[in-house]
């Protein structure tokens, strides 16, 4: 597809699917972890009782309360893994078109707010660096990058270890990191462990739909899992039955594993509407 009609046709189903609601959601989730004070004023009773200054009421005996205000300049990251499987496809859409629209989504809200937009692109073989910019030059670049089939080219099973250890190196911190990739590892990997320790990270899986479930169809083939080749006839109900709850066990406990690291994690596939379950991920983040 030409990349201005890309443009247009994400632009088109972002403003279609959820009009201008998408532009604040993320934000309020961030906003103990970047703050400045701004000023007093008095107490009232739906106020947080953390932010009561009791200093100030010592000293004059009224209950005062701490205003902040959010540090609107965050620096945003997104780690693009541009590996050739996100061609995939089974049914109308490739990981690499939820990936596209993931990332419009999220960059179009931090293009609103000002903030600032950089990438990394990455496979594990080569990785391209965007740095930071404002506005939304940095959103085209890498729609086009996306657009470009050529870059997507390796598999390396090492890749987003790779990835999270050349951001540790440049000293990566206070900044809030999207990854947007397929793999889905059996542990949390101790590169992605310590980037966490300074910055604050969404883990987004991109499946196939294909993957997560399976169809019943009379198909035999072989799938590549947990380092090896699976063969498997999807007329084999047994085996498709335990392949689906292996498969949702190895989720669930990769999202146990960055959840008790601090890490927020999402799961999409080709059947999803990715911009309504991104709005209903960052409001349930927020209560």
């Amino acid at each position: 597809m030409d990349i201005n009609k890309k443009i247009k046709l994400l632009d088109f189903k972002l403003t279609k699917s959820i009009w201008n609601s998408f532009f604040w959601v993320y934000k309020s989730n961030f906003i103990w972890n970047w703050i400045d004070f701004s000023e007093h004023k008095d107490y009232n009773f739906w106020d947080p009782i953390k932010n009561i200054d009791w200093k100030t009421v010592a000293r004059t005996t009224k209950l005062y309360t701490k205003v902040f205000e959010e540090e609107r300049d965050l620096k945003i990251l997104f780690v693009i893994d541009i590996n050739k499987n996100m061609n995939f496809w089974f049914f109308d859409k490739t990981k690499k078109d939820i990936l596209e629209e993931v990332f419009f989504t999220i960059s179009s809200s931090a293009s609103f707010y000002w903030d600032s937009i950089w990438a990394l692109l990455f496979d594990g073989k080569k990785t391209h660096f965007l740095p930071y910019k404002k506005w939304v030059f940095n959103i085209f670049s890498v729609i086009w990058e996306l657009s470009n089939e050529q870059n997507f080219s390796e598999i390396d099973a090492k890749r987003t270890s790779n990835a999270f250890d050349y951001l540790n190196k440049i000293n990566t911190k206070n900044t809030l990191i999207f990854v947007l990739t397929d793999f889905l590892n059996n542990d949390l990997d101790s590169n992605l462990k310590m980037l966490s320790k300074k910055n604050e990270i969404y883990y987004i899986n991109i499946f196939d739909s294909f993957e997560n479930n399976l169809l019943n169809i009379d198909l035999d083939l072989s799938l590549w899992y947990d380092g090896k080749f699976l063969n498997i006839s999807l007329n084999d109900k047994e085996k498709v039955e335990y392949y689906k709850k292996n498969r949702l066990s190895k989720i669930n406990n990769f999202s146990n594993y960055l959840s008790k690291n601090n890490i927020f994690y999402k799961s999409l596939d080709t059947k999803n509407d990715v911009f309504k379950e991104l709005y209903l991920f960052f409001n349930s983040l927020n209560k």
